[in-house]
């Protein structure tokens, strides 16, 4: 019986899921925060950390194009690297979504707290995460189509909001331009790149992607380059319009400027559009932490209850189920720097090792139908570039991150101990398919 998964989503839904882990609290809460380190000169870290990560997502479009396979940088380190590096992969890659999970949530809680006051911003994050846990009980396909509408309305509102702002932007806001050196720009540019890397989302879902191999590299340069154009006219808006350390200082920046140029009505209409964008960037979230889970726990590499699936349409409802708790979790008891920190080392060691996959991939032959231009260049200057981002995490993310890999190094040491090597576990009928390597005795420690 076959284990392809019923539902699928095509291009369209592919690049609205791109863009949704991108434009989400990215945009509307850390670039506040991305202010407040660099000051104006933040377009030129958002600068750095767009050329970092369109060399970083060529490198992925490639692997993608090589492989079909859910889990993203998980799926490539089984394929090319020994099973322990693809152990820390796997963990490093669910831990910095859930870590990433709570600056999304945090940005929707306050800006639905604003709309709603008699919400506290962790009841408003909880009961957000619990109606699109519930949605997405319902499969991809229809969690692609919500997606999609949520970035045709993000694109326009947004656009139609810089172009608005434009004609009130002060010149003499952006001096001083670089308040804190080069090293506020650098630190700027990791916030940055985990805001323009969420284009990932979409491998992890690779199996529930039609055609994926030329799908998927497209809709990742795709999702980048809309992702790019808005974040780059924000920026401008933003501190042309506000002060650089009153915006560092701002959990709702978009709104606060929203305010300068729109009036006292303005707050409200833009609160709206975020609260479109931000829902869509949870969705995203949801669709990812359960699907990196999901692979693991085939494996045997997570608890096997959480490749259960459930229906007529095999959703890895467990899977949902625990991503929607652990994202409720990190909303309401998380802090955005932390979050950022812990994210940002767990999610460019997963970039770091997908580049060394790359460089094995190619010296092994393996045909691809997109190919990184100007190889070995390219990888070389992605690979530079992220050994630079990750020592920037700081040292609460790096030993955070340690952890929480250490754990499931434990986890998967303590499941091989106790494997029974003449078990065979039966796949389910219809679940997502089984992973690439499934019964290779790599897929472990």
């Amino acid at each position: 019986m076959s284990t392809k998964p019923i539902q699928k989503i095509g291009y369209r839904e592919a690049t609205a899921l791109g863009v949704g882990g991108i434009i989400g609290a990215g945009i509307f809460v850390l670039s506040g925060t991305a202010s407040g380190i660099a000051g104006p000169a933040v377009i030129v870290s958002f600068g750095i950390a767009f050329g970092a990560s369109l060399i970083l997502s060529l490198c992925y479009a490639e692997l993608s194009s090589m492989h079909d396979d859910s889990g993203g940088p998980y799926a490539y380190a089984k394929r090319h690297l020994p099973p322990y590096v693809a152990t820390i992969v796997g963990w490093a890659n669910w831990g910095a979504w859930m870590c990433a999970s709570s600056y999304v949530g945090i940005g929707v809680g306050s800006y639905l707290h604003l709309l709603v006051p008699a919400l506290s911003q962790g009841v408003a994050s909880t009961l957000v995460i619990a109606v699109f846990t519930a949605l997405n009980l319902l499969g991809i396909r229809f969690s692609g189509k919500v997606q999609f509408i949520a970035l045709v309305l993000t694109v326009l509102v947004l656009l139609g909001f810089i172009a608005a702002g434009a004609t009130h932007v002060d010149m003499d806001k952006y001096t001083p331009f670089m308040p804190h050196g080069m090293s506020g720009v650098m630190q700027a540019a990791l916030i940055g790149f985990l805001s323009l890397t969420g284009w990932d989302a979409i491998v992890v879902s690779a199996e529930e992607i039609t055609n994926p191999r030329r799908t998927i590299p497209l809709s990742i340069l795709t999702s980048l380059g809309i992702s790019f154009i808005l974040y780059a006219g924000l920026l401008l808006i933003e501190n042309g319009i506000i002060p650089w350390d009153k915006l560092g200082a701002s959990q709702t920046p978009v709104v606060d400027v929203s305010r300068a140029f729109f009036g006292t009505h303005g707050p409200f209409v833009v609160n709206c559009i975020v609260l479109v964008a931000l829902l869509a960037a949870v969705n995203a979230n949801l669709i990812v932490i359960s699907r990196a889970s999901l692979v693991l726990a085939r494996d045997r590499l997570a608890p096997r209850l959480l490749k259960h699936t459930a229906g007529r349409n095999h959703v890895p409802a467990v899977s949902i189920v625990l991503a929607g708790v652990a994202q409720a979790v990190m909303s309401t008891a998380g802090n955005l720097r932390f979050a950022v920190s812990a994210t940002g080392f767990l999610y460019t060691l997963t970039f770091i090792t997908s580049i060394v996959a790359l460089f094995i991939a190619r010296r092994r032959g393996i045909i691809a139908s997109f190919r990184v231009p100007l190889y070995p260049v390219i990888p070389a200057l992605a690979l530079l570039l992220c050994c630079v981002f990750i020592t920037s995490a700081g040292v609460p993310g790096i030993l955070t991150g340690i952890g929480w890999i250490a754990l499931g190094l434990c986890y998967a040491a303590w499941e091989r101990r106790t494997k029974d090597p003449r078990a065979a576990e039966p796949s389910a009928p219809g679940a997502v398919a089984q992973s690439v390597g499934a019964g290779d005795d790599r897929n472990g420690i």
